[in-house]
């Protein structure tokens, strides 16, 4: 008997090396796609900068970006982890209405509320070390992704509203946390979290969307389903989305830049009105997400996920992920990508 059980723990930890070796092999595939991303959106740039309007180029920039960091990272983490197979039988799962879904997507003013924490605290660590070096170049490395105008608002809102929740949360809390799940909840949970984190490749973003990817894991967990996290997850994406559709319009450019609105004339007030009041409500929303979070936090006790395979403790298996040979590529590519090095070299590249 004690044979056997042995002999099951040994083939648990034989399969989950595996496991670990698959997920350091995505993350290498899918950094090693950003860079190709990256420099085909610079050299649409440099072909075409004179020969096509900036609505064109940014709209081209956005579809290069959702098709090598989203669609194809995708149909990559469903073939190497099986979707593909069994008659969808797994796609069947993660997208399975769960009956408490409404009650799950309530859970988004506490998600909402704990990525502004984290991020004011992000901001305000970035302001410190600023003061005490200039790391500027390699702390934002996010592309500028203010559209030029309202037609590019539009595809960046289908894009973040969309595009983005659909696959992100396919890869992450879909294939990924489902696959790792079998050797523990809060390890699959915290693992896909900061992988999420980091997907973003850039130190604004990284520790908030960690934060939003944990609390993500916990609802998919508990719902076993993606598709109250989806939902949530095209929530928060279009607060941002909205906000910058209506900065880009022309009558509130005017009144940004004037700090005025006696030369905006009256048909475009309703503009200037909406705009107000979106950020009256979105400032509500943070305060309201904050209060929220702080409960949740507070009663953190009560959600604890149950643990599974706790023979093997999280801080081996976290080893045993960072030890493969793809995690430790992953591992070099991520550090490259967050120091920006890469990036100067296509700069000189396409000059």
């Amino acid at each position: 008997m004690e044979e056997t059980v042995i002999a099951e723990e040994r083939d648990k930890l034989s399969d989950y090396k595996k496991i670990a070796f698959k997920v350091g092999l995505f993350v290498v595939i899918s950094f090693l796609l950003r860079y190709l991303a990256g420099i085909l959106i610079n050299g649409v740039y440099y072909l075409f900068e004179d020969s096509l309007s900036g609505t064109v180029l940014y709209s081209l920039n956005l579809m290069i970006s959702g098709l090598f960091l989203q669609v194809i990272p995708s149909v990559v983490a469903a073939g190497m982890f099986g979707f593909f197979k069994n008659k969808s039988e797994k796609l069947r799962h993660i997208y399975n209405i769960p009956s408490r879904c409404s009650k799950a997507v309530g859970n988004f003013a506490a998600v909402y509320g704990m990525g502004q924490i984290t991020n004011i605290l992000t901001m305000l660590v970035t302001v410190i070390i600023m003061k005490i070096a200039d790391l500027n170049d390699s702390f934002n490395t996010v592309t500028n992704i203010q559209p030029p105008d309202f037609t590019s608002s539009l595809v960046l809102l289908f894009s973040l509203v969309v595009i983005a929740p659909v696959f992100e949360e396919f890869i992450f809390r879909g294939v990924l946390m489902t696959e790792l799940k079998p050797y523990g909840n809060g390890f699959a949970i915290f693992v896909t979290g900061i992988l999420f984190g980091i997907y973003h490749a850039n130190f604004s973003q990284l520790f908030y969307t960690a934060v939003i990817g944990i609390a993500l894991g916990y609802i998919a967990n508990v719902t076993d389903s993606i598709v109250p996290t989806t939902i949530i997850h095209a929530i928060f994406n279009s607060i941002s989305g909205i906000l910058l559709l209506l900065m880009s319009t022309p009558s509130v450019q005017e009144y940004l830049m004037s700090g005025s609105t006696e030369e905006i004339p009256d048909g475009d007030m309703i503009v200037i009105l909406a705009f107000a009041l979106f950020m009256i409500t979105a400032l509500v929303l943070m305060l309201v997400g904050i209060i929220c979070a702080v409960i949740k936090i507070k009663q953190i006790k009560r959600y604890r996920v149950p643990k599974v395979w706790e023979e093997i403790t999280n801080r081996k298996k976290t080893a045993l992920l960072l030890a493969t040979v793809p995690s430790v590529i992953a591992v070099i590519l991520i550090i490259d990508t967050f120091a920006g090095f890469s990036d100067i070299l296509m700069e000189k590249l396409f000059k």
